[in-house]
C-alpha cells in the first residue's frame, strides 16, 4: 500500500474516533432545548464546556499515563458535562444556587463571570480538543512522523 493511502485510512479511523468522542453527547440535546426555551443558552454552553474540558484533560492525562484510545472516551466528557449542569436541575425544584454548589464543576461561579468565563472555555475546549486530535485522535501518531498538530510532514 503506498504512502498516500496509508494516510487517507489513518484519517478515515480518526475521523472515526472524533465521532465516538461526540456520539455520547447527542443526550444533551433534549437538554439544549429546555435551556433554549428558558433563553439560558449561554449557561448550557458554558457548564457543557466546562464538563467536556475537564473530560478531555481527563483523557489526555489518561494518554499521558499510557491508556490507549477506547470507544467509551466519549463517556466522561458527556457524565461531566451533566454533573457541572446539576445545580440548575437543583435550582428547578426550589432551591437558589449556593456557594457550595461549586463542587459542581464551579457551576455557580461560572455564572457570575459568564461574559469572560464563556469565551475563555471556549478557546481552552479548542486547545484541549486539538490535543485530543494530536494525541488519541489516531494510534498510528506515534509511529508516524508528525509535526504540529498532528499534521504529516
Amino acid at each position: 500500500m503506498n504512502e498516500r493511502v496509508a494516510d487517507d485510512a489513518r484519517a478515515g479511523k480518526g475521523w472515526w474516533r472524533v465521532a465516538w468522542l461526540f456520539g455520547p453527547s447527542v443526550v444533551l440535546l433534549p437538554v439544549l432545548v429546555v435551556y433554549l426555551y428558558f433563553e439560558g443558552v449561554p449557561h448550557f454552553l458554558s457548564h457543557t464546556l466546562m464538563g467536556w474540558n475537564g473530560g478531555l484533560l481527563l483523557l489526555l492525562l489518561a494518554t499521558a499515563l499510557g491508556r490507549r484510545w477506547s470507544r467509551a472516551d466519549g463517556v466522561p466528557p458527556l457524565l461531566l458535562a451533566l454533573y457541572a449542569m446539576l445545580p440548575d436541575a437543583i435550582y428547578a425544584t426550589g432551591p437558589y444556587h449556593r456557594d457550595w454548589m461549586d463542587i459542581f464543576l464551579f457551576h455557580p461561579s461560572l455564572d457570575e463571570t459568564l461574559p469572560v468565563a464563556l469565551p475563555v472555555l471556549a478557546v481552552l475546549w479548542v486547545l484541549l480538543f486539538l490535543g485530543y486530535l494530536r494525541f488519541r485522535g489516531g494510534e498510528a501518531a506515534a509511529a508516524t512522523p508528525r509535526g504540529a498538530f498532528g499534521v504529516p510532514h
